[in-house]
């Protein structure tokens, strides 16, 4: 019988080998504890990693479109704001004309009314949301239309008070305004004043807007506008009606005159305000079809996230478990290499 001969040499070697493999999985074994995920995945799943490389992609989509679709809501929120607004001033001009009509108040008040809504009007046209201008439809980096009461006067301004008195013989604020008649107003009004509220007089003097506005992807198979125009009816009534009051001559117009001048801007006024509240339920119904498309994006991405888990996933329960074994292999192996490294002949001789 022949007794094989094991040196500490050798042990101490196949020591190391094992250690060294012990170490690689506690590495791997402490990445999925940490992660909650395979350590390799393309090495446990094999060829089923191209499926869940699609998944991760289409995740990362879907959270595309969740952080679009947020900026995308604010801007949405804004025009919802904007609009009850626009639609608050048309309504409470059209009375507050009325009022000072039927009173018998001083005209100069209503010239003062128009002017204080006229600059809220421009102050909501011109707000930015994100750094985009909402109501310009295409032209996002661009205001839609200017401040009409600034100094110097406007184009706005300019066309307006130049149409008046080419239309007249003499500017709006002229005294002689007394003496234009119901019939001078209506058929001015009708006329060369409405002609600036429509193409190509309303572009080229009043609004730098596009009348395509913005659409945004918000799903994977759906868009929807999500910004507006000030090219808008409703808009240009509201621009009509508070123009007239502010630069129609208003505070020098005889009585039957001044009737007609402030019927037409009532009613205007009024008009404006409802047909601004058509295009604000435009508006809600995108909201709307915004809100069921996020929906339907968490719910994707959960599903997608769930069957992502199951393959990459793995058991917490187990790896605690695996963990906790290979700690204890690696430090018995560790007693065990430095007995061996205390032995020597020396201590028999």
């Amino acid at each position: 019988m022949k007794a094989d001969t094991i040196s500490t040499l050798v042990s101490r070697e196949i020591l190391r080998t094992a250690n060294a493999r012990n170490q690689a999985n506690l590495a791997d074994t402490l990445k999925e504890f940490s992660s909650g995920r395979l350590a390799d995945v393309g090495k446990t799943l094999g060829g089923r990693v191209g499926g869940v490389l699609d998944m991760r992609h289409i995740v990362g989509d879907l959270e595309g479109l969740t952080s679009t679709n947020a900026v995308v809501e604010q801007r949405m929120k804004f025009l919802q704001s904007a609009f009850g607004a626009m639609r608050d001033l048309g309504q409470t001009f059209s009375e507050s004309t009325l009022g000072i009509y039927k009173a018998g108040g001083d005209r100069g008040l209503l010239v003062a009314d128009a002017k204080s809504r006229m600059e809220t009007l421009s102050d909501v046209l011109r707000t930015s949301s994100n750094g985009v201008y909402a109501f310009s439809g295409l032209n996002i980096s661009v205001p839609p239309v200017d401040d009409y009461l600034s100094e110097p006067p406007s184009p706005a301004r300019t066309a307006v008070i130049s149409t008046f008195t080419a239309a007249f013989g003499f500017p709006p604020d002229d005294p002689q305004a007394v003496t234009i008649t119901p019939a001078q107003m209506t058929a001015y009004m009708d006329g060369p004043f409405a002609a600036l509220f429509e193409e190509p007089q309303w572009s080229a003097n009043f609004s730098h807007a596009t009348d395509e506005v913005m659409r945004d992807r918000i799903s994977q198979h759906e868009e929807i506008n999500t910004s507006s125009t000030a090219n808008d009816r409703g808009i240009r009534q509201l621009y009509f009606a508070l123009t007239l009051a502010i630069d129609g001559g208003t505070e020098n117009l005889n009585a039957e005159t001044f009737s007609v001048l402030a019927a037409r801007i009532a009613n205007t006024s009024s008009e404006g305000g409802y047909s601004v509240v058509a295009t604000q339920a435009r508006v809600g119904v995108a909201q709307e079809r915004l809100a069921q498309a996020n929906e339907r994006i968490a719910i994707e991405k959960q599903a997608l996230e769930g069957r992502i888990g199951k393959l990459e996933g793995v058991d917490p329960f187990e790896v605690a478990d695996r963990l906790s074994a290979l700690t204890a292999r690696i430090e018995a192996s560790y007693k065990i290499t430095a007995r061996m490294q205390q032995l020597t002949l020396l201590n028999y001789l």
